[in-house]
């Protein structure tokens, strides 16, 4: 679990360390920020997750591509990798005071919470902070070290845990917790630094200025891309927060920060497989290509589609148990935003996949356009329906996204995917049933999600799913 010996182990040590940093210590994180809506109330996470999505417009140009392509390029030539990770550090470290600076002293004037205006200037090095541990994971990734990856990300969200509670004992005020959040921040980024210390002792003597140019322009699609991501992100909390009030936007939040917990496993296998995908196709071997990602996206909506039944079916309890029920009234946009889980899902891995094959231009369209439809969709929504319009417009918008790009997969290197989902689907809808029914009887929901869970798996063993073999296969060879 340490070492790269082939394909599939390579693919499967990834995945494990990739899931431990993204998923097991993400857990740790989503703790925290539970409890902090709790003890902040509505109003006062409206206050920290605005400032948070405010701050994100202008996250979005700190980087216009490189990180992505440190990681390709390192991937295919690693014999240049040092020289890549040199020059484009220097370009990201001043795209991130650039946008530091527009965060502290821009966003205040693109503002209409007055309270979330004090958090602005440690969002600016919590920006500036993040872009460069970000940017030192891709090096991680290219060497495909997720494990080494795995401790910069854990250090950073058990940090986040460990100070959060503390600055929350002390006051339950947005600030004080927004000091935890930076600090934790910092401490990964320091420990990000201190592990590629070789590298970055050399990082004048190995920069590369003719490699500049190749990089930018390799790197604008991809930009033009994130900006416009970037919008479709936060575009729902900045609407929001023009047209209705902090507390409506702390429902949101909570809502949101479920589903996007659960957005982060797509990541990891797309994460994962990328490198990999990046090797082959740079030597040429589709075939595989198609084979791997046709394996991990199976896998992957194996999770996804039982989830969104489930979540759908399950959302109220659910939003009682974490957050209590005074966060009642963001059940509906939970239900809504659980429905666009399966489009993100393939979305991630496609796109990954596109991009390997260097269709950043073409997915740059499609990205612009499902941003300003995203943005339109919200001007006419929120002021009617709030938050749920907000959230259907998500739902419509990742529906049009999604479909654009399976569209350019299938000219690119066709992936097939839905044929083998039937069994999936079938044994999602009766778990579905079966969790209605046990929550009509009012058994708990923990209870409910775990009976649920083990009848799903065991229905996947009994229709005689394939996947299911290969997991046990992937066991035995781990």
């Amino acid at each position: 679990m340490l070492q790269n010996r082939g394909v599939k182990q390579t693919v499967v040590k990834n995945f494990f360390w990739l899931s431990f940093a993204q998923i097991v210590t993400r857990i740790f994180r989503a703790v925290i920020l539970i409890y902090a809506a709790r003890a902040m109330g509505a109003d006062g996470y409206g206050v920290f997750s605005y400032a948070l999505g405010l701050a994100g417009f202008f996250t979005a140009f700190a980087d216009i591509g490189v990180t992505q392509i440190v990681t390709r390029e390192a991937a295919k030539k690693p014999e240049k990798r040092s020289e890549y990770f040199a020059t484009a550090f220097w370009m990201k470290f001043g795209l991130l005071l650039l946008a530091g600076g527009a965060v502290w002293f821009l966003a205040p004037h693109f503002s209409n919470v007055a309270a979330a205006d004090i958090l602005l200037p440690f969002v600016a090095v919590l920006t500036i902070s993040d872009g460069i541990q970000n940017y030192t994971v891709s090096y991680f990734r290219s060497e495909e070290k997720m494990q080494t990856e795995a401790a910069v990300v854990s250090t950073t969200n058990l940090s986040i845990m460990a100070l959060g509670f503390i600055a929350l004992s002390i006051s339950s005020a947005p600030q004080i917790f927004m000091y935890a959040y930076v600090g934790s921040s910092v401490l990964g980024t320091l420990l990000a630094i201190y592990i590629l210390r070789h590298e970055f002792r050399h990082i004048i003597a190995n920069t590369r200025k003719f490699l500049m140019k190749p990089i930018i322009q390799a790197a604008l699609p991809i930009a033009f891309s994130s900006l416009f991501g970037v919008f479709m992100l936060n575009a729902d909390y900045v609407v929001l927060g023009w047209i209705r009030t902090a507390t409506e936007i702390g429902y949101y939040a909570a809502a949101q920060k479920i589903v996007q917990l659960l957005y982060v496993l797509p990541s990891i296998m797309a994460t994962g497989i990328f490198p990999t995908i990046s090797r082959l196709i740079h030597a040429g071997d589709h075939d595989r290509v198609r084979n791997v990602t046709e394996k991990s996206m199976l896998a992957m909506l194996a999770v996804a589609v039982p989830i969104t039944v489930g979540g759908i079916v399950l959302s109220a309890p659910l939003i009682d148990l974490i957050y209590g029920h005074a966060y009642a009234p963001a059940t509906l946009a939970l239900q809504i935003l659980m429905a666009t889980l399966i489009f993100v899902f393939i979305g991630t891995v496609l796109g990954n996949l596109l991009f390997a094959y260097d269709k950043q231009k073409e997915t740059a369209v499609y990205v612009s356009v499902a941003a300003v439809l995203n943005v339109v969709l919200d001007l006419i929504l929120a002021p009617r329906f709030g938050i749920y319009g907000v959230s259907a417009g998500t739902l419509a918008v990742q529906f049009i996204y999604i479909t654009s790009m399976l569209y350019l997969t299938k000219k690119t290197n066709p992936v097939k995917i839905f044929p083998y989902l039937k069994k999936i689907t079938a044994a999602a809808v009766i778990m579905g049933a079966l969790s209605w029914a046990l929550n009509a009887a009012h058994l708990n929901v923990i209870l409910n999600v775990i009976v649920s869970a083990g009848v799903y798996v065991g229905l996947l063993y009994a229709f005689k799913e394939n996947l299911v073999q290969d997991i046990k296969g992937l066991i035995r060879a781990v």
